[in-house]
């Protein structure tokens, strides 16, 4: 391994979490994933001439809105061009760069034993061991590096979500799921065809939000060996605001996250910077990435609910799913919904069936006497039944489902206003945005500074 090896679109949407969220999470990729065949055709991939090839190629996969399927693809745009641009820059003129990169902590549960294990901090080009926070290169003068030519190139895609809703504005309805199939196609057929002309070229996948979850869907097929290309050919991969990064946190549902990211799985990316709670709307992969676990990093701003995604998000979680819907998903969106709500009542606990069955009884017999002697006490009653008593908790705990939750948060004055500031903050996207600005280590680097970095001190120790 060598010394800069990390362990492992403005995207306006946001499955598997641990109880409580377990179903929730799944149920929106289900609504994601409703419906049939993407219907979209993956365009024409242009021929190779000698220009394409450098010693790296850096296939950027931009976010939601920042490109389209007739994009230039020459012209990267968006936050990833803060990363693209400073690489080519970096490696063209032989400047050296040296980069540290965080200890991990795997984290494997058995059926018998919970073990966690700190590997060994890597080392950088300079000697020196890695910190529990990246750091940047040493201000010490070095030997000119030599020069490396760097070819960058965007993978054109119907970058929206939305479906019919945002095809009102756009006049295209694909969906999220649709969208994500046509990336991740256009990314393989690039990707496999530059390979085959350019065989001794390296290359660095990187995904902005909706295009991170098309680079990492890439990355985890090629390094579980399913993919187009052979895992020693990628140099490197950077997800930013991925919507299925892995939890980083043992417990995706804890109010804050470790002081540090956790590696939970051997073949999870590794998070670079300050640690978040929560996991990617879409949830975790279940490969991860593979043999190229240690070659992609992955960075989630504090407060972007689409790479941090927790069980308080419920009226993200409940909502967003619906604007991906087309008439022809309704159906079936509502056979699974009502397969789920059977699956869950069915596998409840049963104290939590008779604790919500009591409480349902309780309720409705106040209101049966209510209505019997005083009916204009009714609606009074009703109002008690809803906000003062634990009824709809009691039953949110059989049924399971993000709908039913976001449904019971509004009813309690101090989750109403958490809901509001978590789709506030959500619309907003401002946490979003944040990638070339916010700070992951202590010399203050931001997330695109720091990827600059780490590629350059890669391609240049291959």
């Amino acid at each position: 391994m060598n010394s800069t090896d990390v362990p492992g679109n403005r995207l306006r949407f946001c499955t598997r979490m641990r109880p409580v969220t377990s179903a929730a999470v799944a149920a929106v990729v289900a609504m994601f994933l409703a419906g049939g065949s993407p219907a979209f055709a993956v365009a024409e991939t242009p021929s190779v001439d000698t220009s394409d090839c450098g010693d790296v190629i850096q296939l950027a996969a931009p976010g939601t809105w920042e490109t389209n399927e007739g994009a230039d693809r020459k012209t990267v745009p968006g936050m990833l061009a803060q990363i693209t641009g400073p690489v080519e820059q970096e490696l063209s003129s032989g400047a050296t760069s040296v980069v540290t990169v965080p200890a991990t902590t795997t984290t494997t549960t058995t059926a018998t034993a919970t073990a966690t294990t700190t590997k060994a901090s890597p080392t950088t080009s300079a000697g020196s061991s890695s910190t529990s926070k990246p750091s940047t290169p040493s201000s010490a003068p070095r030997a000119k590096a030599r020069e490396i030519r760097v070819v960058s190139e965007q993978i054109p895609y119907v970058a929206q979500v939305g479906g019919p809703v945002a095809g009102v504005v756009t006049g295209n309805s694909v969906t999220l799921k649709e969208s994500r199939a046509e990336g991740l196609a256009a990314l393989e057929a690039r990707a496999g065809q530059l390979a085959k002309a350019c065989p001794l070229s390296k290359f660095v996948i990187l995904g902005y939000s909706q295009g991170a979850v098309i680079a990492g869907d890439f990355l985890s097929a090629v390094g579980n060996r399913q993919g187009v290309v052979d895992p020693s050919r990628i140099l490197a991969g950077v997800l930013l605001a991925d919507p299925s990064r892995s939890p980083s946190t043992p417990d995706p549902e804890a109010d804050t996250a470790t002081t540090n990211p956790v590696k939970l799985a051997p073949t999870a990316e590794t998070m670079i910077g300050p640690n978040v709670t929560g996991q990617g709307v879409l949830g975790t992969r279940d490969k991860g990435m593979g043999v190229l676990s240690e070659r992609v990093a992955s960075f989630c701003a504090p407060n972007d609910s689409i790479c941090s995604l927790s069980g308080k998000s419920k009226a993200i979680a409940a909502i967003v799913p619906l604007l991906n819907l087309t008439p022809e998903d309704i159906p079936d969106y509502a056979l699974n919904k009502g397969l789920e709500l059977v699956r869950n009542v069915a596998s409840a606990s049963p104290a939590d069936l008779k604790k919500a069955a009591s409480s349902v009884t309780t309720q409705l017999t106040r209101l049966t006497v209510a209505a019997s002697v005083n009916p204009a006490t009714l609606p009074m009653e009703l109002a008690r039944v809803v906000f003062a008593s634990t009824m709809l908790d009691d039953v949110a705990k059989v049924v399971n489902m993000p709908e039913f939750d976001a449904l019971v948060s509004l009813t309690h004055p101090e989750e109403l206003v958490q809901q509001a500031t978590e789709v506030a903050a959500y619309l907003l996207l401002d946490a979003h945005r944040s990638y070339g600005s916010y700070t992951v280590d202590a010399a203050g680097d931001s997330a695109t500074q720091w990827a600059v970095k780490w590629i350059t001190a890669k391609a240049q120790a291959a």
